[in-house]
């Protein structure tokens, strides 16, 4: 495949073949990642971080609709699948800077080696590979292909479902 047809989806393509179960599954790293946010922002309480998650949130949600518009109304509503391409990273960075403004006050150390102690080690190396896929996948998958969505969203699942066992292991 040439890196001209990866990533077809464009506001004038209506991805075919997406089916509600595909949808259900698009929402289950969704939700996940929202059950990590609550931990790690129960533990570090900072407003910002707290704004990251959900603007991450929204946009992944946003993203699940516009997936179950594709597949009910046959419809691309471009402005749904395009924000994740904005949001995503804003939301992200923001809980990035969290963590820098907050750095005096998290015990970085010990949390370092919580997480590094068997079994939760386990399961964030689980997660960090499945992103690490995730990142690889933008690149190397079509995201209108049917096929590629489910690769997409099985191993995003995977990933976060293991992250929130792993961070469940630190509580």
């Amino acid at each position: 495949m040439s890196s001209n047809s990866r990533n077809k989806i464009t506001r004038d393509v209506v991805p075919e073949n997406f089916s509600l179960a595909l949808c259900i599954v698009d929402f289950v790293p969704v939700i996940f990642f929202g059950l990590c946010c609550i931990v790690v922002g129960s533990v570090i309480r900072s407003p910002l971080f707290i704004l990251g998650a959900a603007v991450c949130l929204v946009s992944g949600t946003i993203k699940v609709v516009w997936k179950i518009l594709v597949v009910v109304k046959k419809k691309n509503v471009w402005p749904l699948f395009i924000q994740m391409r904005i949001a995503m990273p804003v939301g992200f960075l923001i809980m990035i800077v969290s963590f820098i403004v907050g750095f005096g006050s998290i015990d970085f150390p010990t949390i370092f080696h919580a997480a590094i102690l068997f079994p939760q080690i386990v399961f964030f190396i689980i997660g960090l590979t499945g992103m690490a896929l995730m990142c690889a996948f933008v690149v190397l998958l079509d995201s209108s292909d049917l096929r590629a969505n489910w690769i997409e969203q099985i191993t995003n699942s995977l990933s976060q479902i293991s992250f929130f066992i792993g961070l469940l292991f630190l509580l």
